[in-house]
């Protein structure tokens, strides 16, 4: 009979002796397909290393102190050197903000609106770029600004504000008389170069325009109060009775509870009958009127202590004295050493930079680290 119930042992004599030259494991000398060439971990290092440089000033401004460093006045600030300007703090400024030659940028798709100014003062070198959001009654009443101060040149949409203000906004300029009429003199027609009253430099073509407000001695507007002098034939009526002669002018009163007249006094009487005036009730006013006179600067000369212009094709002397302002419209330039105040921008609002920073610095060091492992 034949046994079924046992088995021969197998002769693997290979596996029993635990290997042998044919243990060798044949896939060992084949390249691993995961490795990367040193040249794509040496790239993706330094791009790493390039977007940190890129966002270092931030990660700088995350970690800076909180509490905004006062800088005082900005007319002081704008004298300091551009090497000593605290760049990249978190700063708390005071100023007179130009809203006459303000802007409103908007982000396209986003109706997130925020104004855009000069302070006066500062010669066009301080900027600030104001939240939409409500601001505290402190920073609106005392027009205090707050947030992050950085250079205009570095924005990346510096240029297009650049051009946009040369181009399209325009500040009103007042210049002292005496120094016009100095510099008049010198350049006899020609190209005016001269600070206005907040020190701003500024430079007029022949043909620009130059307005000049002279006042009138002999004429005053009075403003009678309405709860007293029902109509204006009533306040006509009253100056009359005290030798006040009404001009045919228009006025405008400083507030809607006034009337508001142009009258002339005769010089015999002018200090009695205005006096008499002020006394038909304590809420009288009195104010200066002004004529307003247009001419180009190249119509300008100087006189000994006047000057001379050519207004609608009318010689006419205005003596330095009566002239009360001197003024005129031109574009705002942005100097190349400008500053710009982001409002609202806290170092603690840009914490999430240094998780990017985090980020970029563990992937550049992966990647050189996967260098050294092939050395």
């Amino acid at each position: 009979m034949t046994d079924t119930g046992s088995k021969p042992p197998l002769d693997f004599p290979e596996l029993e002796s635990g290997g042998g030259a044919s243990s060798a494991d044949e896939f060992a000398n084949i390249p691993s397909s995961r490795r990367r060439h040193p040249a794509i971990a040496l790239g993706a290092a330094a791009l790493a290393a390039f977007l940190l440089y890129q966002i270092h000033e931030d990660v700088f401004f995350a970690i800076s102190h909180s509490e905004a460093r006062d800088l005082g006045d900005a007319r002081a600030l704008a004298s300091v050197p551009a090497g000593r300007v605290p760049i990249n703090e978190y700063v708390r400024v005071e100023g007179m903000a130009d809203r006459e030659s303000g802007v409103i940028i908007d982000t396209a798709g986003s109706w997130k609106f925020r104004q855009f100014f000069r302070l006066l003062g500062t010669k066009s070198r301080i900027f600030v770029y104001r939240t939409g959001d409500p601001i505290p009654v402190e920073q609106a009443e005392r027009d205090v600004f707050v947030g992050r101060l950085v250079r205009f040149r570095d924005l990346s949409f510096q240029a297009a504000i650049r051009k946009h203000f040369a181009n399209r906004v325009a500040a009103t300029h007042f210049f002292a008389p005496i120094a016009v009429r100095n510099r008049v003199a010198s350049t006899m027609g020609g190209p005016l170069a001269l600070p206005d009253m907040m020190g701003e430099q500024v430079s007029l073509a022949p043909n620009d325009e130059l307005s000049i407000d002279v006042n009138r001695p002999a004429d005053v507007q009075v403003e009678m109060p309405r709860s007293k002098f029902a109509n204006e034939a009533s306040a006509r009526s009253a100056i009359e009775a005290h030798g006040g002669q009404i001009l045919d002018e228009k006025a405008q009163p400083t507030d809607r509870k006034s009337i508001a007249l142009v009258v002339t006094f005769p010089g015999d009487v002018r200090d009695r009958a205005m006096n008499e005036v002020s006394e038909l009730d304590s809420q009288v006013r009195f104010v200066p009127v002004r004529a307003t006179h247009t001419t180009r600067v190249a119509d300008l000369a100087a006189g000994t202590d006047s000057l001379l212009i050519k207004s609608a094709g009318e010689n006419k002397e205005l003596p330095l004295a009566r002239i009360m302002a001197v003024r005129t419209l031109a574009n705002v330039q942005i100097p190349d050493d400008a500053l710009l105040i982001l409002e609202g921008d806290h170092p603690r609002d840009n914490l999430k930079v240094l998780v990017a920073a985090a980020f970029l610095l563990g992937f550049a060091m992966v990647n050189l680290l996967s260098l050294r492992a092939r050395i």
